[in-house]
């Protein structure tokens, strides 16, 4: 017993350190925004909303009728609209020409080959930037309950992010808060296939996100009054990714692409 709670203060503790290595880099640097267009708006929400989308950095397949799993995620996504608009709004553009997203990731296996995953990040505030992200995904593997060679998986999958900090008014002296929410869907179909320790997996789909931009003042462009916009976006999506066991312990690594954001993502985890 003694050894289960020690394990279990240990994995807290690599899952905090986690956090903190990935959502700091992004946050050490001023955000500004300033005359934004409606472009620059579907821009910043599409390359944010792409990188906050959910990822449980998992492999479409199912193990036995229970399982579960729990561990922490991070990765970067790649950001030149963010980064250009910052620059052009009298920002440090070159700080964000990547974003990074985290968080503590949560699966299980079900009967009749279903299977669920959550990610989550608590609220984080560092240097007077506040981010926060919620997904959950939903998902069938055929494969496993018709006993295919192959894992063939359908899942849907939904997220909740929401950034917000403080910065100057572009035509004052005044400081106020910015915020950007966003709800990010996708559908997609997956292929895995085990073998012994390693399983390679391949995920295609849709993607498709909406997002309000507020702020305590004007940072639009003349062309709209307002201190509210919202942009849709949407677009195709795709993920290829492996995972690597040994005993509980399981790692994985993914590319994918959301709406045309390339990011990058990592998973340590326990598998029981």
């Amino acid at each position: 017993m003694e050894e289960y709670f020690s394990k279990d203060k240990t994995m807290k503790k690599i899952l905090s350190l986690a956090l903190a290595l990935s959502v700091a880099p992004v946050m050490a640097s001023e955000i500004q925004f300033g005359d934004l267009s409606k472009k620059d708006v579907e821009n910043l929400s599409r390359e944010f909303s792409g990188n906050f989308a959910h990822t449980g950095v998992s492999a479409p397949e199912t193990n036995g009728l229970w399982g579960a799993e729990i561990g922490v995620i991070g990765g970067q996504a790649s950001s030149p609209d963010v980064s250009d608009i910052i620059d052009a709004s009298g920002g440090e553009g070159d700080d964000f020409k990547k974003i990074y997203h985290a968080g503590i990731q949560a699966r299980a296996h079900l009967p009749f080959e279903i299977f669920a995953e959550m990610v989550f990040l608590p609220e984080q505030e560092i240097n007077d930037v506040k981010i926060k992200n919620a997904s959950f995904e939903l998902g069938w593997n055929a494969g496993g309950f018709f006993n295919l060679p192959l894992d063939i998986a359908i899942a849907v999958n939904r997220g909740n992010s929401n950034i917000s900090f403080t910065q100057q008014d572009p035509n004052s002296s005044a400081t106020g808060k910015v915020e950007l929410e966003s709800t990010t869907t996708m559908y997609w179909v997956g292929v895995s296939k085990k073998f012994l320790f390693f399983t390679p997996y391949a995920k295609i789909g849709m993607a498709s996100s909406d997002s309000d931009l507020k702020s305590s003042f004007d940072i639009f462009d003349s062309t709209y009054t307002g201190t509210k916009r919202s942009a849709k976006n949407d677009g195709s999506y795709y993920a290829v990714g492996a995972n690597l066991e040994f005993g509980i312990i399981k790692f994985g690594a993914e590319i994918s692409s959301v709406m045309d954001v390339t990011r990058a993502s990592g998973k340590f985890s326990f598998d029981f």
